[in-house]
């Protein structure tokens, strides 16, 4: 689901990358480059750029071999499809549903639907990880579901970082005045009164 997001948010970043911005775009990307390098961006989103650099990211930081990538990738490909396709059916809903102008009956039934993929694609992560346990060591799972974190990680810094993106919060809601408090005396000051 974090990859579906993060895929959207990287395409409509690049559909207009300087609006609001009157910094020049940074030529390329550079992270942190401690222990491992992440993903490398261009200008330009390119999902078949995207996809080579997260390959690579996982070959190098889960330590796979050529014929475990080879294994893997087809089966993980398959498992991201089809969460991109669950998570389209709730933008579907979410959209059909009316926004921001839902009744309550269409807000129990957007939450119920959200809530069903959600558990749909939990499900589905659970028998595809049996299938990725076929494929590699249970080490290198942990190894490439931590690269897969670290590289989302980095490409929603990247997105912060070039686009001067920031999160944006809802307003604070008015907060009634507090009464102020009355002094607490304890038992000695009060005898002195």
């Amino acid at each position: 689901m974090l990859i579906v997001c993060m895929l959207a948010a990287v395409s409509v970043a690049a559909q207009n990358p300087n609006q609001g911005n009157n910094r020049q775009p940074r030529q390329g990307w550079q992270p942190n480059r401690n222990q491992q390098q992440g993903p490398v961006r261009n200008e330009q989103f390119s999902p078949a750029e995207y996809f080579q650099q997260q390959r690579e990211f996982f070959i190098r930081n889960a330590q796979l071999t050529e014929q475990e990538a080879e294994a893997f990738f087809p089966v993980y490909n398959e498992l991201q499809q089809k969460k991109r396709e669950l998570n389209r059916e709730i933008r579907r809903i979410m959209r059909e549903e009316g926004g921001s102008e839902m009744s309550q009956e269409q807000c129990l039934k957007a939450i119920d639907a959200k809530a069903e993929a959600n558990i749909k694609i939990a499900a589905l992560e659970k028998e595809y990880l049996q299938k990725f346990k076929e494929i590699l060591p249970a080490s290198k799972i942990l190894k490439v579901q931590n690269a897969e974190e670290q590289f989302n990680s980095q490409i929603l810094k990247d997105i912060q970082q070039t686009r001067g993106h920031q999160f944006q919060q809802q307003p604070a809601q008015p907060q009634r005045p507090q009464r102020p408090m009355r002094p607490q005396f304890n038992q000695q000051e009060q005898n002195k009164q």
